[in-house]
């Protein structure tokens, strides 16, 4: 990746996010506890490396060319990518991402980012009026609870079929005739349990 494409992208990356942590009113008092401190992510595939540097009001992202630092991630980009949703420093095997930590800074990083709650509809509304914001906020509002819906129908349902499913082979194999369920029949079930 071109050295001058990259930083640019830092740079609106670094914009961006400080232009949303505007919009969650305690976020400069728990950047102003990272001031002077910085995080060094390493990633091998894309192969790039940047620097985090937090200072009292702000987050900086810069190109890097150091090899190690007091905090640093590295792995793949989706790699380092599932480290940050999973949100907890045990899941950096499983995510098979390297930690190097010496100032505790990336629990702290990880907890921050639990806590943020930034005003997303109160940032659209900026770009959009406050009408268009208010409506698009509450049809993602919707499909989030939809997305939970069918969750946790299938969960139920699934649950449901497994055992209807154990318990119709438990007679069958009293009878003597075990007949095996086609992949059918299963995707049938779970349609069936899953519809209201």
């Amino acid at each position: 990746m071109n050295d001058t494409v990259f930083a640019l992208a830092c740079e609106g990356i670094a914009k961006a996010l400080n232009r949303a942590l505007e919009h969650d009113p305690q976020t400069p008092q728990k950047l102003s506890e990272l001031a002077g401190k910085s995080l060094l992510i390493e990633s091998s595939a894309p192969r790039f490396t940047a620097s985090l540097l937090f200072t009292d009001s702000q987050l900086i992202i810069m190109p890097s060319d150091a090899c190690s630092a007091a905090a640093m991630l590295s792995g793949t980009a989706p790699a380092l990518l599932r480290f940050l949703l999973a949100g907890d420093i045990e899941a950096a095997e499983k995510c098979a991402v390297d930690v190097c930590d010496e100032n505790e800074l990336i629990p702290t990083l990880l907890t921050l980012s639990r806590e943020i709650d930034i005003d997303w509809e109160a940032l659209l509304a900026e770009h959009t009026g406050d009408v268009a914001a208010h409506l698009f906020a509450a049809s993602l509002r919707k499909a989030q609870q939809f997305q939970q819906d069918i969750v946790t129908r299938s969960q139920s349902g699934w649950a449901t079929f497994r055992t209807d499913n154990a318990s119709a082979k438990g007679s069958d194999n009293e009878s003597g005739d075990s007949k095996p369920q086609s992949p059918l029949d299963v995707i049938g079930a779970q349609l069936k349990a899953l519809l209201p």
